[in-house]
């Protein structure tokens, strides 16, 4: 291997469960956004946070509508 590229420069991050834009979820969302934004004030943060709170809602949904969106 070459050493001109450093090893292990990028991390790859597991494929998420879930998708964006799921109609089921979106409508549960802009009030988490918004309370996010209020407390958060680092994007990257706020981004990490809403993105987890949208997985949580997105099993919540699959969990008891059984409809999972693939």
């Amino acid at each position: 291997m070459s050493e001109r590229y450093p090893k292990n420069v990028f991390e790859s991050k597991p494929n998420k469960p879930w998708w964006s834009g799921d109609p089921r979820v979106e409508p549960f969302m802009p009030i988490v956004h918004e309370t996010i934004k209020k407390y958060v004030t680092d994007s990257d943060h706020v981004a990490e946070i809403y993105n987890r709170a949208y997985e949580a809602v997105y099993k919540a949904v699959v969990k008891y509508d059984g409809n999972e969106k693939s």
